[in-house]
């Protein structure tokens, strides 16, 4: 689903991921960027002011080598040592509702934790999808679990739904009366025919 490197340019999950904010910091002087974060205007210009922008601007920035940046929340160690321990408790829509996407987006920034940030989101996605598929083809009232799972689990929960209930379906109604295939119909036919001539 997600497998173009970069954000696809009419994907409303990619936008909304490359929107998360990331707190970072300017390590060489830019000029004309002091209105993105009107919080820092009073600040002593001396000391290094976080600042919080989003994903896609950021990208920017580290082109022209001028910010370093925080890994966020959701990614940093704490928080992978959590999912590595058990990652079917974690509620990853209040977490990140894009975390997969927006995770992906981030371990290609150049970052020392990069590395590590891709490695969870592989073991999360792994650890948690038999437990997504299970609540998606044995519980009735899935509101509560369904609340729990990002975008793209989300989907995937969706999409195992319907395909359960078409399963379901067919197999309380059947697909309808089978019927021989003309193919052999006329082989059949054939085969009778070619017995009485030669009779």
């Amino acid at each position: 689903m997600y497998r173009n490197i970069k954000p696809h340019y009419f994907s409303i999950d990619a936008i909304m991921a490359a929107q998360e904010k990331i707190q970072c910091s300017f390590i060489k002087n830019v000029e004309h960027v002091d209105f993105l974060d009107m919080t820092n205007a009073e600040k002593d210009e001396e000391s290094d002011p976080k600042i919080e922008l989003p994903l896609w601007m950021i990208k920017v920035f580290i082109a022209g080598k001028s910010i370093q940046f925080d890994i966020p929340k959701a990614y940093n160690e704490i928080y992978r040592g959590v999912l590595t321990a058990d990652a079917n408790v974690v509620d990853l829509f209040k977490l990140c509702k894009h975390f997969y996407l927006f995770g992906k987006f981030l371990s290609q920034l150049e970052h020392r934790e990069a590395y590590e940030v891709r490695r969870t989101l592989i073991q999360t996605f792994i650890d948690r999808f038999k437990q997504t598929m299970d609540w998606a083809q044995n519980i009735d009232d899935n509101l509560p679990c369904f609340n729990r799972l990002d975008c793209l689990e989300r989907s995937i929960f969706n999409d195992a739904r319907v395909a359960q209930q078409h399963l379901n379906t067919y197999l309380t109604e059947g697909s309808g009366q089978m019927e021989i295939a003309a193919m052999i119909s006329n082989y059949r036919k054939r085969k009778m025919h070619e017995s009485r001539v030669l009779e």
